[in-house]
């Protein structure tokens, strides 16, 4: 939250790590009976908006709707929270500009889960992950990654339990003061390697949001 505030006032210090996550097994997470799922559309911007509580915007949606997938999970008959893939690239942390790599055939970005309040205890969010899992599946996608905020204990923890590893370390620093540029760079990275660069330039204009 504080990392939010700071970024709404044009001070951005993301330190991050790049996570790779295990494929589910077909018994994991049998939904609530509840629950039922689908992938969400431009029609369905309104209940994205209301769901996320003023963390994305209607045009931030209907722009990342455009090159991304996003499924949602309903719990009697509401729109209780969202989860969104891209296919292209991993990128950087709270926008959708520049890239930290470039995905292969086989991968997936996994991104920007939410699971509104008075839906939370419900175990909805390992439900949503691994039905975009298996959805990306079908596609032949079968290699997972995400992106955690160093500090969101509770992200790293829930990803810990499905098995992911954090396999690289970065911080994007950016004063959004005027036109100046910004930067991302690696701090440490372990084994099987991302093909990352160890700095990257990012341009004074990029789009925003909030994060998790």
């Amino acid at each position: 939250e504080i990392l939010d505030r700071l970024a709404r006032a044009g001070f951005i210090v993301y330190p991050y790590f790049v996570v790779l996550e295990r494929a589910p097994d077909e018994s994991e997470c049998a939904p609530d009976p509840r629950c039922t799922l689908r992938m969400l559309g431009a029609e369905d911007t309104g209940e994205i908006v209301r769901v996320s509580e003023g963390r994305a915007t209607a045009q931030w949606i209907l722009e990342a709707l455009e090159r991304t997938m996003c499924l949602g999970i309903f719990y009697a008959g509401r729109l209780a929270g969202c989860t969104w893939a891209e296919l292209d690239a991993v990128r950087i942390p709270g926008n959708l500009g520049p890239s930290v790599f470039a995905l292969r055939s086989d991968e997936a970005y996994l991104f920007d889960m939410y699971v509104a309040p008075p839906y939370r205890g419900l175990h909805l969010a390992g439900i949503l992950r691994q039905a975009m899992q298996r959805e990306l599946v079908r596609r032949g996608r079968t290699r997972f990654y995400s992106i955690t905020l160093a500090f969101n204990r509770s992200s790293r923890r829930f990803k810990s339990r499905l098995g992911a590893r954090e396999l690289e370390l970065r911080v994007y620093l950016h004063g959004r003061l005027g036109s100046l540029p910004g930067c991302d760079l690696r701090l440490w990275r372990r084994e099987p390697r991302v093909p990352s660069v160890c700095v990257r330039r990012v341009p004074a204009i990029v789009k925003t949001k909030p994060l998790a």
